[in-house]
């Protein structure tokens, strides 16, 4: 009795789509379209020719195919056990077993054991275990375990397990384990394993197990585990170990940032610009067209004696030190490793600089000591005056306060004046 019910189910549900595909409208590109053969509310198939229908152009509500099947239109449902062709348009569901082909235009569901095709159009749902390939256009949701394929415009969702690849747009969504492709413009997001590649232009965000390209313009959010590229203009943010964008205007953070100009914020070890750069370049190592490299060097009622080198951009510099000799504690064998970052004002034709600096104090580099002397960090807020003996070099005084605590004691530490004087070499 259960299976009898389950069957009168089955058969009503078989019906019900079937009327319903009747009734799906056409399609601007479908509406142009004669059915020239014959229809059959109702097609049986063993394996075309051997069929109800006598042509490739008949039209059918419900196709039944135990092998293969070929007709011209369905609207409503086709079945098969091993594969279906429909050779122009198909309205409703299509099922089968290894491969369901739509030579034109579908609307609806289609889902294979292996893949499925559409070789114009299709608005819905494809589902299959290998590969779905839309010829043109495709509007809706495409999963698949390996790939799947526009050939130009997409609108929607692409999952699979390998690639999703559109030939010019995509707008909404791909996500694969291995990488996405877009050939022209991608809207919306892209997530994937290995990488993400929009062609020309891309909006959103990209989230890539290595790296993602974009070859012109980018407007959103990026995020690989290795590089993040942006061929021309960059707005937005990149999150990565290396970013490269033609001219940014977003916020690049990674350890190494690259460009031919920048506007934004560069956040990095190395920050570097081809030309210009009238933004922020945060980093031990910032570098553009119209920066400096200077050496300075400095002593002080802290650490003895200090050298370094000063890398500036604009008014914004950054200088990577190291120093030897602890003053405070009266320990000569000591090695201070140090980064300041600051910003530098004219005052006629000299110079004031102010700047906030961490200093790592390593008592016991290459030394034996005592086992009270413990390792320091240091937090420095200097002002600087500099003031220009020659071309060579100016002459530098300052002061400023700092901050020591000993490592393993605690954030609790000692705050001291600082005075300093040294030279910095142009």
């Amino acid at each position: 009795m259960a299976r009898y019910q389950l069957k009168k189910i089955i058969l009503a549900l078989i019906l019900m789509v079937a009327l319903l595909g009747i009734g799906i409208p056409a399609t601007a590109q479908e509406e142009d379209e004669e059915i020239k053969g014959k229809n059959y509310f109702l097609n049986l198939s063993l394996f075309y020719p051997v069929s109800l229908n006598k042509t490739k152009e008949d039209s059918t509500n419900i196709n039944l195919s135990l092998i293969y099947s070929r007709v011209g239109y369905i609207s409503g449902v086709d079945l098969s056990l091993v594969g279906s062709a429909v050779s122009h348009r198909l309205r409703g569901i299509q099922i089968c077993g290894l491969v369901g082909v739509i030579g034109s235009h579908g609307t609806g569901l289609q889902a294979s054991g292996l893949f499925n095709v559409a070789g114009k159009s299709f608005t819905g749902f494809q589902g299959s275990g290998l590969m779905n390939i839309v010829g043109s256009d495709f509007t809706g949701l495409q999963t698949t375990f390996l790939m799947n394929i526009v050939g130009s415009n997409g609108a929607g969702l692409q999952t699979a397990g390998l690639a999703n690849i559109a030939g010019e747009n995509y707008s909404w969504g791909q996500i694969a384990g291995g990488f996405n492709i877009v050939g022209d413009r991608a809207e919306g997001f892209q997530i994937a394993g290995g990488f993400n590649i929009a062609g020309d232009r891309a909006e959103g965000f990209q989230l890539g197990g290595l790296f993602n390209i974009v070859g012109e313009r980018f407007s959103g959010f990026q995020m690989a585990g290795l590089c993040n590229v942006v061929g021309d203009v960059f707005e937005g943010l990149q999150l990565g170990t290396f970013n490269i964008a033609g001219e940014s205007k977003g916020v690049q953070i990674g350890v190494a940032n690259a460009g031919e100009t920048s506007e934004g914020v560069q956040i990095g070890v190395v920050n570097y610009t081809k030309k210009e750069n009238t933004g922020v370049p945060f980093g031990l190592v910032n570098l553009a067209k119209n920066g400096r490299i200077r050496g300075v060097f400095w002593g002080g009622n802290q650490v003895a004696a200090t050298a370094g080198m000063k890398f500036t951009v604009g008014r914004l510099y950054s200088i990577v030190s190291v120093g030897g000799g602890n003053l405070d504690d009266s320990i000569s064998g000591s090695l201070t490793y140090g980064f300041h970052y600051g910003i530098s004002f004219p005052v006629g034709q000299t110079g004031l600089y102010t700047d906030l600096g961490f200093r790592f104090r390593d008592n016991e580099p290459l030394f034996k000591h005592l086992p009270l002397e413990r390792d320091q960090y240091i937090l420095e807020a200097r002002f600087i005056w500099g003031i220009p003996i020659s071309k060579e070099f100016s002459f530098l005084l300052g002061t400023g306060v700092s901050r020591r605590w000993n490592t393993g004691e605690g954030f609790p530490g000692k705050n001291s004046l600082l005075i300093l004087a040294g030279i910095e070499i142009f």
